[in-house]
């Protein structure tokens, strides 16, 4: 028996998060994109800090903390989806009302992007062998780690045209 692929789990996170981001309303959605940004930043500047506490390979206050037998990627997984959550539920920092006839193809942008932003973040994560054999192993886990310049670039992008389009169309609509 066959067990499923990398292709198909990736493509499901894919449907469910571009599902998901329907269900939060594009404010929520931009607000999570935005959130997994913020993530990703903290996990780059931090994750190897925590991770050398956590595996007891840094002292703090002449002691050590933590002696566990943790890696890296598990740590920086951690880090990075604690942030996206913990910012996707608290962050009130965006207000992206615009009109209904963009608002659909913006919120399916904005959902879409920020699974494919999880997914490039969390391959960048992974050692350099793990995440080999993962690109051998599938097809699609390929092609995101390969744009995954586009991946943090394109939801940038897609949040200022957004950002332009809603100028535009609060001038033209009285509130």
């Amino acid at each position: 028996m066959n067990s499923p692929s990398w292709d198909l789990f990736i493509i499901i996170f894919l449907a469910i998060a571009t599902g998901y981001g329907f269900i939060l309303q594009k404010e929520k959605a931009a607000a999570t994109l935005i959130s997994t940004y913020i993530a990703l930043a903290v996990t780059s500047i931090w994750g190897q800090s925590v991770y050398e506490i956590l595996s007891g390979k840094t002292i703090l206050f002449n002691q050590v903390w933590l002696a566990g037998h943790i890696n890296p990627f598990t740590v920086k997984v951690l880090i990075f989806a604690a942030f996206i959550v913990l910012l996707s539920l608290k962050g009130e920092y965006i207000s992206t009302r615009t009109g209904a006839v963009g608002s659909t193809i913006v919120l399916f942008l904005y959902s879409f992007l920020t699974a494919g932003l999880i997914l490039s973040s969390i391959f960048s994560f992974m050692d350099d062998v793990s995440r080999q054999i993962l690109l051998s192993q599938s097809h699609l886990a390929d092609l995101i780690y390969k744009y995954n310049n586009w991946w943090v670039v394109l939801p940038a992008i897609v949040l200022i045209v957004a950002g332009f389009k809603k100028k535009s169309y609060s001038r033209e609509q009285p509130e």
